[in-house]
């Protein structure tokens, strides 16, 4: 077919010599890698932003759900009680947890008023312008432990709750590696007041206790908990034939006292030791960086002082401290607020006597209290210094 005169074109290459040249091809070759990293760069941006969105919205979500997503898609509804108690409770339901958060920030709250309205109450003489009133209106429990039980003369806060995470614990090990003889799964401390009955009580509770989980399981070792009994007044002799070492309790012939109360460091005729410092007793018995489920002192007005070493972070963790306060010494408030500025709250409180009081505490995470803390208050005869 003949095309016509003046509907030919002229002819012309795809491409040019410049166009077909080395030159031309390297720049090319150029652009092109040039243009891949380009995309490349764009899905790496793409992917973080993707991420970081992904975790933003998981956070939120967790924040206001106070869930934690599991393997299988389903969400822990108790996870915030088990991480601000530290594992100790595990099945309360995080709306019932953030309820008893509420109540403990109001009764703090209260606390504060009662601070700055009854501190001149306090007397560094020792003479107290009204003690009676001022146990009356300060230092009320803060936390409400559903559970809490009456063993040997001492309010313990679910005290099965600490057999069975023990024997939990203890199964872990056991699945990874052969116990270590003699080696129990949680500790007591007591010292002091009805020490030996409370020790030999809370050995039976736990044996008790330990029955009941592995009644199907004959030969299990129940004496899960290692309970030491520090009394000095008592011979040592006479403590064993009261209690059974069996049993996993262990006698110390001797009481804590304060670092600041050397004087106190041996006995009446200076033949042997009647008092160490909880450090000194935590080093000498091996338990340094260990958790202690409980500590009971009852010290006849030494716990003003010895809280301190109790508080100190590199002796050990305590679960629940159960102390016997004498008194209403000028730096009563001190005590408390340092109690409750270390993770302490209040979850019983007894008058046993005249301006006598047992108090129990159990350790929580700071986001429990969040900022909502006690303010300490000038007393206006007696400063604290």
């Amino acid at each position: 077919m003949m095309i016509a005169a003046d509907e030919q074109v002229a002819f012309r290459p795809r491409y040019s010599a410049d166009e077909s040249s080395n030159e031309a091809y390297a720049e090319d070759l150029r652009q092109q890698r040039f243009q891949g990293r380009k995309r490349r760069f764009y899905a790496v941006i793409i992917l973080i932003i993707g991420f970081i969105s992904v975790t933003v919205i998981f956070r939120i979500y967790y924040f206001i759900a106070g869930g934690i997503i599991t393997v299988d898609g389903s969400i822990k509804q108790n996870s915030l009680a088990k991480k601000e108690s530290f594992g100790f409770f595990n099945d309360i339901p995080n709306n019932m947890w953030k309820e008893k958060k509420t109540a403990s920030k109001k009764a703090v709250k209260l606390q504060n008023k009662m601070i700055t309205k009854t501190s001149n109450m306090l007397s560094e003489s020792g003479a107290n312008i009204d003690e009676r009133k001022w146990w009356e209106q300060n230092w009320l429990p803060n936390f409400s432990c559903d559970n809490k039980m009456f063993i040997g003369g001492k309010w313990i806060c679910e005290p099965s709750r600490i057999i069975d995470l023990a024997d939990e614990h203890r199964d872990v090990i056991g699945r990874k590696k052969k116990r270590q003889r003699g080696r129990k799964e949680c500790l007591i401390y007591v010292s002091g007041g009805n020490d030996v009955e409370f020790g030999h009580q809370f050995s039976s509770f736990v044996e008790a206790r330990m029955a009941e989980l592995h009644k199907d399981e004959p030969g299990v070792d129940l004496s899960i908990c290692e309970i030491h009994i520090f009394n000095h007044f008592i011979d040592p002799a006479l403590l064993a034939n009261m209690v059974q070492q069996g049993k996993g309790i262990h006698i110390h012939p001797f009481g804590f006292r304060p670092e600041n109360k050397e004087s106190m460091g041996v006995a009446g005729d200076g033949s042997a030791t009647a008092f160490k410092t909880f450090k000194e007793t935590v080093k000498e018995l091996g338990h340094t960086g260990k958790s202690l489920s409980i500590l009971a002192i009852d010290c006849e007005g030494c716990e003003w002082d010895i809280y301190k070493e109790v508080l100190s972070s590199d002796v050990m963790t305590v679960q629940q401290v159960l102390f016997q306060m004498h008194g209403t010494p000028f730096i009563a408030n001190r005590f408390f607020v340092a109690m409750h500025n270390a993770g302490y709250a209040i979850f019983h409180r007894e008058e046993v006597g005249v301006s006598v009081y047992d108090y129990s505490f159990l350790k929580l995470a700071p986001s429990y209290f969040g900022s909502t803390k006690p303010q300490l208050r000038q007393p206006t005869n007696n400063p604290e210094k």
